[in-house]
């Protein structure tokens, strides 16, 4: 992984903006970007947007043999892979410290809080239980991807249907979708991770964007000021998971603020979570199509990313733009338009293009290639 680095002064600008009460996109502290969760066709499958982080989960199960230690519990594996479509700075097929930092964040908040009922996959005691395996792929990385893998760990475990099995004798049937109806995964509890960055050592920012996450953590190396602070919690205000780093470690004040404010967060995740599945199982009970194609615009080259640009100006007054540009026609007297547009590109990125030279496609015969 290529590291990416920050000039002082974008770092200085973000902790003065932030410690004046203002983020880069317009948010408070305690505010979080749009949360979107969208199912795929198949049971377990599931897109989950955080702003613009964007996350693909996939649960699968196969028949193996237990654990000599768990002889009547299933298995629950956590896999999490980030290639260069997420960022430019990752690299393809190798493992980082980022990759590793979010599979045990992630198999703490699922395996070791007992949320899954890991008997209910045994088959026969020692002999054969249901292997559930969580595949989660980035597909964007716009910071906290901690909490959005979490949501969609959780979303697609609680969406994941296994087929149905019959014992007959030594031998064991699995039934098809069309034979007999799948069951569902049993979950005790539903945790969800929590991410909150850190800044003067007492601004809590919630759910941080990538430019927030690398400020305030290139602060908890230089000193104590900034740091990263997860809190896994359940729907009953439970605490499952909490990992500090930075400040956090050494301001207990800041710790309890930000359980507080992830207990009511969590809760409202989980109700969105619950209420999706119920959606998609009175869709799939009309027999309406679902698939992925209706999150993915065709109207844009990069179909992930949003075409829409709003800008928010202080202090602006439109009478007073009108007044100077009647005046300014006046003296003038010019009629001609301008001979350029603003072109809204990227998420908060404009370009300006002439109106002029317009795009379009040759096409070129074979004859042509000839002569």
């Amino acid at each position: 992984m290529r590291d990416l680095y920050l000039s002082n002064c974008e770092k200085n600008f973000i902790q003065k903006i932030i410690s004046e009460g203002h983020r880069l996109d317009g948010r408070i502290y305690n505010e979080s970007r749009k949360l979107d969760i969208s199912y795929g066709s198949e049971y377990g499958s599931c897109i989950v947007s955080l702003g613009e982080t964007k996350i693909l989960a996939q649960v699968s199960c196969e028949v193996v043999q237990p654990k000599q230690i768990r002889p009547n519990e299933g298995i629950l594996f956590i896999n999490v892979e980030i290639s260069p479509m997420a960022a430019p700075q990752f690299e393809a097929n190798r493992q980082t410290d980022l990759t590793v930092y979010l599979n045990r964040l992630l198999e703490k908040c699922y395996k070791d809080s007992k949320c899954i009922d890991l008997e209910s996959l045994c088959i026969v005691v020692e002999e054969k239980v249901w292997s559930l395996r969580v595949d989660i792929k980035v597909l964007n990385h716009d910071g906290n991807l901690i909490e959005c893998a979490s949501i969609a760990t959780l979303a697609s475990l609680a969406h994941f249907k296994r087929p149905d099995v019959t014992r007959s004798g030594d031998s064991i049937i699995i039934h098809t979708l069309s034979e007999k109806d799948p069951i569902p995964t049993v979950l005790y509890h539903y945790p969800v991770c929590v991410t909150f960055a850190i800044f003067n050592n007492n601004i809590l920012v919630s759910d941080p964007s990538f430019i927030e996450e690398s400020v305030c953590t290139s602060n908890s190396e230089e000193g104590s000021t900034g740091g990263l602070l997860v809190v896994g919690m359940n729907q009953y205000k439970e605490l499952c998971v909490l990992n500090l780093s930075g400040a956090a470690i050494y301001n207990s004040n800041v710790v309890h603020k930000a359980i507080l404010n992830a207990a009511e967060k969590c809760k409202n995740i989980v109700e969105e979570v619950k209420s999706k599945i119920v959606t998609d199982d009175n869709f799939r009970q009309k027999r309406v199509k679902i698939n992925f194609a209706d999150i993915i615009t065709t109207d844009h080259i990069q179909t992930l990313c949003k075409k829409d640009l709003s800008i928010c100006l202080k202090n602006f007054k439109i009478n007073d733009v009108k007044q100077e540009d009647d005046s300014e026609m006046s003296e003038d007297n010019v009629t001609e338009d301008s001979k350029y547009d603003v072109v809204a590109t990227k998420p908060n990125v404009a370009e300006i293009k002439s109106k002029e030279a317009k795009s379009s496609w040759i096409e070129i015969s074979s004859e042509s290639e000839e002569d």
